[in-house]
């Protein structure tokens, strides 16, 4: 092959084991089209010689390598992400859990590092960034060509660091500069209230190891409450924080031991089920409910929607969610490096695929007006939230097939 003899392994200085794991990943990714192969892997490595040889910026040997991993794992999908071996390093000691943090949920989509979603209350929240912001530039540095775990890092270390930001947002024309200081996040404010007419409003903000626990003890409440609660609201907007596993144990607080959620991935026979609990389930007799999605709503929280949804247990109300919902996987490389990949796409238990999909709502949220801010930052109480009363005006008339007050069949 012509290509490969012009490319000089020896001033890479990688070796051919560097050489080989690059090119063994993108042989991977076009084997389904073997035809091609040849053509494709003597285009990559000419376009390396050439880089290498040709650019006025002289980039060192292994950044050429680690930029085209990072590229072909950002290529895959938002939560896929290609660690050198001094962050696989960190992410094995935990560093998924930092002393500080701005308080938003970030993936690297379309070239940009973008919001997916904005804690409640959280730095962020408070220095004005909403979901759907993109970050173009921290600290003055261009962010580009980067994972998402990257981007994460960015915004996790120590309390009172604070960092500045150019931000565009869509709609306007000029970006916008912003600071923000990490800060660490207590528990998830889970927010109970109650409405008129004995309906109930919870808002779930994101989700956390202690968070079943927590929604456990107010869904008992709500349950043996004098007088009988009519109905519940349940908001998931907003919410793009939380595992396949908080999803499984909150969603077993209403649906028992019913099958919240399966992954598949392209290998046959790779198809797996999660199944609830029953002894978790704390809600005994289905009230009716509607459940608050928009599209913000991503990870576990579109696991939690599309099964209530499935089972009838939830009508959900507002926008189609974000489609964010995989099951990822390490998988270690021989120089210490890692792909963070994702192998399976999440399926509600009807077998609607989730991820790139989203959930399409069964009522649409009202349009707001264009005086109107979206519903976050901050939200709107609930007897102001127009969704919220929407939601309400729903519960009442109880002329909705999915409201039903009965147990499902599974």
């Amino acid at each position: 092959m012509k290509y490969f003899k012009n490319l000089s392994y020896k001033k890479f200085g990688l070796g051919l084991g560097a050489v080989l794991l690059v090119l063994g990943c993108l042989s991977a990714l076009l084997c389904a089209e073997s035809t091609s192969d040849y053509e494709a892997l003597r285009l990559y490595t000419e376009a390396l010689d050439e880089i290498s040889q040709k650019a006025v910026t002289q980039v060192k040997d292994r950044e050429i390598f680690e930029g085209s991993l990072r590229g072909i794992m950002n290529s895959l999908d938002p939560d896929s992400s290609y660690l050198n071996a001094e962050e696989f390093a960190r992410y094995q000691k935990g560093d998924k859990y930092p002393e500080a943090e701005a308080g938003m949920e970030l993936v690297f989509k379309d070239n940009l590092l973008t919001a997916v979603s904005v804690l409640d209350d959280g730095p962020a929240d408070r220095s004005g960034l909403k979901a759907g912001d993109h970050i173009l530039k921290i600290d003055g540095q261009l962010i580009r060509n980067i994972t998402t775990q990257e981007g994460v890092r960015y915004f996790r270390g120590p309390a009172g660091k604070t960092l500045k930001l150019q931000v565009l947002r869509n709609g306007l024309v000029k970006p916008l500069d912003l600071s923000v200081t990490l800060e660490p996040l207590g528990p998830p404010p889970l927010e109970v209230k109650r409405l008129e007419n004995n309906y109930v409003y919870v808002r779930v903000p994101y989700f956390t190891d202690n968070l079943p626990r927590d929604l456990s003890q107010e869904l008992t409440r709500i349950e043996k409450h004098s007088p009988p609660v009519k109905g519940v609201i349940l908001d998931l907007r907003n919410n793009a924080r939380g595992t396949l596993e908080h999803a499984v144990r909150t969603a077993s607080l209403f649906l028992g031991d019913l099958k919240v959620v399966s992954t598949k991935g392209r290998r046959p026979g790779s198809e797996q089920s999660y199944q609830g609990s029953e002894r978790e389930q704390a809600l005994k007799s289905p009230l009716p409910m509607v459940v608050l999605v928009d599209q913000n709503t991503a990870r576990a929280a579109e696991i939690l929607a599309g099964a209530l949804q499935n089972y009838n247990r939830g009508l959900l109300l507002g926008e189609k969610t974000f489609g964010l919902c995989g099951l990822t996987q390490v998988l270690p490389l021989q120089d210490g490096s890692a792909l963070l990949m994702t192998v399976a796409d999440c399926y509600t238990p009807g077998g609607k695929k989730i991820a790139d999909e989203g959930l399409k709502p069964d009522v649409e949220g009202k349009k707001l007006s264009e005086d109107t801010e979206r519903l976050t930052s901050p939200a709107p109480p609930p007897e102001q939230d127009p969704w919220v009363q929407q939601a309400l005006e729903v519960l009442q008339k109880g002329n909705y097939p999915r409201l039903v007050n009965k147990a499902p069949t599974s």
